[in-house]
């Protein structure tokens, strides 16, 4: 990885031809270069299930709100902290720097895992290493993966984050409420495991951005990082059609204005508003969490969790290969349709107070909310694919910070104004999943195997009536 390492010149036209294909994944080093935010987002799913209702309740918590909903406050003030560190400070030192802070969070953890003040400060603290390393990770991972195979890079983030939820779902269900000391113990030692893992790989096997030397007119630089991202470090015929690309790329970000921007990123963001912050929050929310466990609790019934972690890891696994060779737009949105359907079935049966006690009615709606969490799991991938290639190159981060944080504000009031088991905590979502669903079944494009200045371009129109 050490970029002193000199690079030869050659012309790999099978690799070239591989590429079109997203066969040069296998001849590529940035999956490597990922594997440190693969270990970040895991440790947020586990704190972003724990705050979403699977975990016993203690009474050494404290306020139980309060740390229900200080992670998602801790990933804003993460995000907008990472604004001002885009453009002058190396996004490895930004991933060490997420890494450094979960590790406080897990030695806290591991030290008082009853007290509710040092909790509280691991959850704040886990909180602003993930909003720091979402957008950076968003940001680099689009521009160092290669068109053919951008969007399955991109879904990391979100992969990651269903395992982590996975293991908290798991664990977390099965916890005794009369343990002596709570799970948070477990996940305090995760979290120093995760985070000494992710700081290592950051120093070792990062690789910073070819469009990092473009932007600084530091040509050189840009070359060399292309050398470094391919396995073994050359330059092939591949390489100089990637930094051409690039080049072209960030010539014609370069020459637009402040004001021609905003007005390319204005519509893509009310997009991605609406497929990443709002579906993305509603498909996994403290009150689908509380209904799974209701109607646990109702058929006496120990596995509903476990059987839910499973399914949401398997619409993963299935959702993945289809970000680059199926396309993204229709798979993702027939998954969004489904996601309101089934809450609306939800709060159908939950409308009726009674239904709450009765053991048919609440099987149904654990196996309404095992479907949700599959097809979650399916979903989350392709936000992660268009987030990172939806909004021009110079406010690219503050877009992807705007989204992020308007998710976490979803969360955030769902869990205060959530109070019990009721109809309309699920109708309203899922109304207003299908509705933003059909919205964006004419107005967000396919782009798969495109540029980023295609992409972009796409965003940019309102109406895309293609499905692929």
């Amino acid at each position: 990885m050490n970029p002193s390492i000199p690079v030869v010149v050659t012309d790999d036209s099978n690799k070239s031809q591989y590429s079109k294909y997203g066969y040069w994944c296998c001849n590529s080093l940035v999956p490597i270069t990922t594997l440190p935010a693969i270990f970040i987002f895991i440790s947020a799913g586990m704190h972003l299930a724990l705050g979403l209702g699977f975990i016993p309740i203690y009474n050494t918590y404290g306020n139980l709100r309060h740390f229900e909903f200080s992670w998602f406050i801790g990933v804003i003030i993460g995000a907008v902290a990472c604004l001002p560190l885009l453009w002058y400070a190396p996004k490895k030192c930004v991933m060490l720097t997420s890494s450094v802070l979960i590790l406080i969070d897990g030695i806290i953890l591991t030290s008082a895992p009853t007290n509710a003040g040092p909790l509280l400060a691991g959850r704040y603290l886990n909180g602003i290493a993930v909003g720091l390393a979402t957008i950076t990770f968003l940001m680099h991972v689009s521009e160092i993966a290669s068109n053919s195979y951008r969007g399955s890079c991109s879904a990391i983030e979100q992969f990651s984050l269903t395992l982590g939820i996975a293991i908290q779902m798991i664990y977390g269900s099965q916890w005794s409420p009369f343990a002596t000391f709570p799970d948070l113990r477990v996940l305090g030692i995760l979290d120093i495991l995760f985070a000494l893992a992710a700081g290592l790989l950051a120093q070792f096997c990062f690789i910073e951005s070819p469009i990092v030397g473009l932007l600084k007119k530091d040509e050189a630089l840009a070359w060399n990082a292309l050398a470094h991202l391919e396995l073994p470090k050359t330059v092939s015929t591949t390489t100089k059609e990637r930094f051409m690309e690039l080049k072209e790329y960030v010539n014609y970000e370069d020459s637009l204005d402040l004001m021609d921007d905003i007005k390319r990123g204005a519509l893509p963001l009310a997009k991605m508003i609406l497929f990443r912050s709002m579906i993305l929050a509603f498909s996994f929310s403290l009150p689908l969490s509380e209904a799974l466990n209701l109607g646990a609790v109702t058929n006496h019934l120990t596995w509903p969790a476990i059987v839910a972690a499973c399914l949401r890891i398997f619409g993963g696994c299935l959702a993945y290969p289809q970000i680059d060779y199926i396309g993204r737009k229709l798979p993702s949105l027939v998954c969004a349709v489904i996601i309101g359907g089934l809450l609306i079935g939800i709060g159908g049966i939950c409308q009726n107070y009674i239904n709450l006690f009765l053991e048919r009615p609440m099987a149904i709606v654990t196996s309404l909310c095992l479907l949700v969490q599959f097809f979650a799991g399916a979903y989350a991938p392709f936000t992660s694919a268009y987030l990172g290639e939806a909004f021009p190159l110079k406010l690219k981060g503050y877009f992807i910070a705007v989204c992020v944080v308007v998710e976490q504000l979803i969360h955030i009031i769902v869990i205060c104004t959530f109070k019990r088991v009721n109809g309309a905590a699920y109708i309203a979502p899922g109304v207003l999943t299908i509705l933003a669903a059909v919205a964006l079944l004419v107005t967000i494009p396919e782009t798969r195997k495109t540029s980023l200045k295609e992409a972009q371009g796409r965003f940019r129109h309102l109406l895309h009536l293609r499905m692929y």
